[in-house]
């Protein structure tokens, strides 16, 4: 086991769809990706989360889109499984806590995005998803 040290975060897109007049309940479905590149030297990762909501019946009156990405320094010989479930663990509440700001901001009430516990099996290690080490830090 390694460390991996969150070094900061940025949304990459955020929309919000909000056609609905009233008060109504929503019955709101949901799809999340997260995804994670590697310097070539495998010392920094970018972790990225999409998270769609939509109202089932109703998906044009209102839908909510955030993508944020967390940036991360990794120890020297960290598993990538290992890596790829801290770094979710890591950007889930930041994005968790933007997404109920935003909607309660916006004179929605606070919509809680539910976790999705990580299940090792379903992580795919892509050797080609590098990114530049001079692209990781602005």
């Amino acid at each position: 086991m390694g460390e991996l040290t969150f070094k900061g975060l940025k949304v990459d897109e955020l929309d919000l769809t909000n056609k609905i007049e009233g008060q109504v309940e929503l019955d709101i479905s949901q799809r999340a990706s997260f995804n994670v590149k590697y310097s070539n030297d495998n010392l920094h990762c970018m972790a990225n989360l999409t998270i769609d909501m939509m109202e089932k019946t109703h998906p044009m009156d209102f839908n909510f889109k955030i993508s944020a990405t967390a940036l991360f320094d990794c120890e020297e010989g960290m598993d990538k499984k290992e890596i790829h479930k801290k770094a979710y663990d890591e950007i889930y509440p930041h994005v968790r806590a933007l997404v109920i700001t935003f909607m309660v901001n916006s004179g929605l009430p606070p919509i809680v995005i539910p976790k999705v516990k990580m299940d090792e099996s379903n992580i795919k290690i892509e050797e080609n998803k590098k990114i530049e080490d001079n692209n990781l830090y602005s």
